[in-house]
């Protein structure tokens, strides 16, 4: 119109198209989604075929019509297996008691007869508890210690002890169980209200080399009782027979002294200890020359003259 060199352009409009790289070339339905193939995929049946195809039948009348409760009882019944009986024991013949000859009346009566001559046998009935072996041992051990006669025993006198109750202990501690017994047989003869005559080896070591000489052993164990010359035990043997209400009777029989009810006062000299420190010495053994004191035993002491 208003410019000269402006030309005419002469042909239809073309409109817009895309670049060819701008189309997804693809087909949307042969996509698959992994949910629907897991869906559409077919499984095989873990079921048998029959009872499948009942199984089948009974949903395909189900989604026909409702069945009766008798429909679905009969369904059930026919998938249960079979289950076949095993065959019943045929009963036996029960034997009759009676008799018909004269000859079946005779092996009758002989047969019981035979029964009843011989014995039946009883059945053991012993008491388990008496036939332990440890309490049959025990009591053989006491029916062997009520014969014995201790009267007949062997006298083993202590010196000065044969009209006395002598008891051989020890006042150290170094091995417990032989201090602890010597302590309870002391307790045992005192319950008793028995004089005892104590004789102390660890005090006096005359008194270990008597008991050894008595018993004829080089290691005696502690302590040893002696009753009026006879040799009762160690503590072991009192015990036992202070548990078995034997010793009372003991002590009886030799009409051992007792004690009064009135209690007894210790001895003002010693305090019951029945040695002193030695007069010359003073206990240490030693004079004023190069001997040792003559008067006194091995650990400086000297037999209270009051107790004896």
């Amino acid at each position: 119109m208003g410019c000269g060199s402006s030309k005419s352009v002469d042909g239809a409009a073309v409109g817009y198209r895309a670049a060819p790289t701008s189309f997804a070339v693809f087909d949307i339905n042969a996509i698959e989604e992994p949910w629907l193939k897991q869906l559409n995929s077919k499984r095989e049946p873990s079921l048998p075929a029959p009872i499948l195809d009942k199984l089948n039948m009974v949903d395909a009348t189900d989604a026909e019509a409702p069945q009766s409760w008798d429909q679905v009882r009969k369904t059930l019944q026919d998938l249960k297996p079979v289950i076949i009986p095993s065959p019943s024991p045929q009963p036996e013949a029960q034997r009759t008691k009676s008799f018909h000859t004269v000859e079946e009346l005779d092996s009758k009566s002989e047969v019981e007869a035979q029964a009843q001559a011989q014995p039946q046998p009883q059945p053991r009935r012993g008491n388990k508890l008496k036939e332990n072996m440890f309490i049959v041992r025990d009591r053989l051990e006491r029916q062997k210690e009520s014969n014995k006669d201790w009267g007949a025993e062997a006298e083993k006198c202590p010196p000065g002890g044969s009209d006395r109750v002598v008891v051989y202990t020890t006042s150290l501690g170094g091995v417990r169980k032989t201090f602890d017994q010597c302590n309870q047989a002391r307790d045992i003869l005192e319950r008793h209200r028995v004089v005892v005559d104590e004789r102390d080896v660890s005090l006096h070591g005359e008194f270990l080399r008597e008991l050894k000489e008595l018993l004829g052993e080089e290691v005696v164990p502690l302590p040893r009782i002696f009753v009026k010359g006879r040799y009762l035990g160690g503590f072991q043997e009192l015990l036992h027979l202070n548990d078995t209400a034997r010793l009372p009777s003991i002590f009886n029989a030799f009409r051992v002294q007792r004690h009064t009810g009135i209690p007894t006062q210790p001895c003002g000299t010693c305090g019951g200890a029945r040695f002193l420190p030695c007069f010359h010495c003073s206990g240490s053994r030693k004079l004023p020359h190069s001997h040792t004191c003559p008067n006194c035993n091995e650990n400086g002491l000297l037999h209270c003259p009051a107790c004896i």
